[in-house]
């Protein structure tokens, strides 16, 4: 046991590598591989090992007469597999294709086992992990979600603001050496030893870049808050609660992070529903019962009560390790969060709501451009007449007005506008029509999509006794793995001729998202009324030789009719594959990048059981960031010329620098990405029908 732990490896953290062998051999990386699949597979491994893990599990001696041989408990070496994200080899592909020299592992193993030594006078220190908790080790991780890896391509050098001090975990700024001269002394990083800080060609830097803290929004809330605000949130949901109703409760952070709130929330939970459980029952859970009673519980609540969203994938999986640290036990399964922990954009997305048909006509005193949609309230039908909002048009859909990139791209925004103008007048009767009947098949396949989600969600429910519940009658667990496969088949449909509900949904709600964030230099593949309506067809119908005869449908590519295009993009008449129709489809591909790189998240449709079994989540709660979103060209300039951020200059000299920077650096897609990531956000957040009472904040 001792020879197979990372105890063993710490040992090696300050032994000198003096040989050729001990400092480019490979014993650390091929220890700490083998060390992740014994957890991971187990140990014995192989059929044969897994035979003897159920007999030494299940009795005290192995029967010889099944192996040739016999053993006792105490006489053999076993782990049992842990079958989780975290150890799973097919999840870190590029890591499995390197091989890290003994010389470079041991500097990682000294870094994390070590402390750093304040002063001369100060030895440094071990570092016991396990007296840290799930909250310091969310501080830390979460602080690092901002930074980001690069390679270095040629030597740069480090500068900074002038008259600042130096911080490694603050934003860093690299210039190339031709570069170097436009900076004065002050400006320059320096080594203690008075040199330049360069980084070779080639180098990995790992640092906080540019805009990434305030674009990824990664601040840690303090624990103290944390627990306080839960606390007081509990307070008033608890009230009048009996413990069993507590098990029922939900709770969502909608910018989770590595999951504080959740964590905390979990903890408060099982407290409180143990108290009460006990005080119905009149039974007492001993002393040393406790903490297991109470980490079971924790355990229940974690794989079936929480929620979460976050921006930044890896903050998801984070979450993800942080929940179960949390409530892990010994002999409990490993949770999973597949359908609870969710990456994606809290504020941007489409929701089950809906205008009159009447708002929709030229003939109305009214439009659905200046009014609320009405939200359908969970378990309710939606009303006769009525279209959603996601299939119609809005005046702030790729709306940019800045005066610099109506210079910097004229003939695209004058595309733009004009396409805003002719997408957004009144509906005529036949489209109102189509309309409706597009709404129709969203209701067909939004209850297909919840029935679906109801039984995956129960077949991948794992069972867990706790105190105070009946046991189980069939106890049931299952690998993560099989829960992963279900989920991908069922929900995703990957791997599937047709797609399911969800995924017909989610591109069609992503299409009106897309179109707010449509890319200026892709104008040309804005879609016309005509055609908008089409694709919808196709996604959300399917069958559309009906739905658009050849006598009323007009060509939408030169010598291409509907049908002609219908059998195009579908491999099998009546099957809508996703994948096969964004793939044949430029426009369609566009829409599931945009969908990739923004995120788009319609809660409704993600949590679609939810919401319609309970109306949602009982709690909502967390510490979003609070960071007003505008067009900052001066953070995105300095991205790639720190110039724009260390100096101060005059408006026309930045106009000036801007112009020559965007030419030299070949900057204009750059440019426009990212302004219209902030234009387009802004726009979003500011439409009368998304959040009318953000208008003009």
């Amino acid at each position: 046991r001792r020879g197979y732990s990372l105890d063993t490896l710490r040992d090696l953290e300050l032994v000198k590598l003096t040989t050729e062998e001990s400092k480019n051999g490979y014993f650390i990386h091929e220890s700490i591989q083998l060390l992740f699949r014994i957890i991971y597979e187990g140990f014995p491994t192989g059929k044969k090992g897994a035979q003897i893990q159920r007999a030494l599990l299940d009795s005290e001696a192995i029967d010889p007469r099944d192996f040739g041989f016999s053993l006792k408990k105490t006489d053999i070496f076993l782990i049992k597999p842990l079958k989780s994200h975290l150890f799973d080899p097919a999840r870190t592909p590029l890591l499995n294709r390197v091989k890290f020299r003994n010389y470079i592992l041991q500097q990682v193993i000294r870094l994390m086992s070590l402390t750093r030594p304040k002063n001369r006078r100060e030895k440094r220190g071990r570092i016991s992990y396990a007296q840290l908790g799930i909250n310091q080790l969310g501080a830390v991780y979460e602080g690092l979600l901002s930074y980001r890896g690069f390679f270095a391509e040629t030597d740069l050098y480090e500068v900074k603001k002038a008259g600042s001090k130096l911080d490694e975990l603050e934003t860093a700024y690299f210039v190339k050496p031709e570069d170097l001269g436009k900076y004065t002394e002050d400006e320059r990083v320096y080594n203690n030893d008075g040199t330049l800080r360069m980084y070779p060609k080639g180098t990995f830097i790992y640092r906080l870049a540019g805009r990434d803290r305030q674009k990824s929004a990664s601040y840690y809330t303090p624990e103290v808050l944390t627990r306080c605000l839960v606390k007081y949130a509990l307070k008033e949901l608890l009230q009048d609660k009996t413990a069993d109703e507590i098990l029922k409760l939900t709770i969502c952070e909608p910018a989770m992070g590595s999951a504080a709130f959740l964590n905390e929330a979990v903890n408060q939970l099982a407290e409180a529903y143990l108290d009460r459980k006990q005080k119905e029952t009149g039974q007492t859970i001993s002393h040393d019962n406790y903490k297991r009673e109470k980490q079971k519980v924790k355990m229940y609540l974690a794989d079936n009560n929480v929620f979460g969203v976050d921006l930044n994938p890896v903050a998801v999986e984070l979450a993800e390790v942080s929940l179960w640290l949390n409530s892990i036990y010994k002999g409990a399964y490993v949770p999973w969060f597949g359908m609870q922990l969710v990456t994606g954009n809290s504020l941007i997305g489409a929701r089950r709501q809906v205008f009159p048909s009447s708002l929709l006509s030229k003939n109305s005193n009214h439009r659905w451009l200046d009014e609320v949609p009405t939200r359908i309230m969970p378990g309710a039908k939606r009303p006769q007449d009525t279209v959603y909002h996601f299939l119609l048009p809005d005046r702030g859909m790729a709306d940019y007005t800045d005066r610099v990139v109506k210079e910097m791209a004229k003939d695209e925004i004058e595309k733009i506008k004009k396409w805003n103008q002719e997408f957004a007048k009144p509906f005529s009767d036949v489209e109102i029509e189509r309309l409706l009947a597009l709404s129709d098949a969203v209701d067909r396949l939004w209850e297909s999509h919840i029935r679906n989600q109801r039984r995956v969600r129960k077949d991948t429910s794992d069972t867990i006794d706790i105190f105070g519940q009946k046991p189980p009658e069939r106890p049931k667990s299952t690998t993560t793995q099989w829960k992963d496969r279900v989920f991908s088949e069922e929900i995703l449909s990957v791997g599937e001729r047709a797609s399911s509900p969800y995924r017909r949904l989610k591109l069609a709600m992503d299409y009106w998202c897309a179109l707010w964030f449509w890319p200026i230099e892709k104008a040309d593949l804005l879609p016309t009324r005509e055609e908008f309506l089409f694709e919808l067809s196709l996604i959300l119908e399917g069958d559309v030789f009906e739905t658009y005869a050849e006598p009323v449908q007009k060509s939408f590519l030169p010598g291409q009719t509907a049908v002609q295009l219908y059998m195009k993009w579908f491999e099998e008449p009546g099957i809508v594959n996703v994948d096969h129709l964004c793939k044949k489809s430029e426009r369609l591909g566009l829409v599931a990048k945009l969908a990739d790189k923004y995120r788009f998240l319609h809660w409704e449709l993600e949590f679609a059981d939810i919401f319609a079994d309970k109306g949602g989540f009982d709690l909502v709660l967390g510490n979003p960031p609070w960071i007003k979103v505008e067009w900052n060209e001066g953070g995105v300039m300095g991205d790639h010329e720190p110039l724009f951020v260390l100096k101060k200059f005059s408006a026309s000299k930045l106009a000036e620098m801007r112009k020559e920077t965007i030419e030299r650096l070949e900057l204009r897609s750059d440019y426009l990405s990212a302004y219209e990531e902030a234009e387009a956000m802004q726009n979003f957040l500011n439409a009368y029908q998304n959040y009318p009472v953000l208008r003009g904040v």
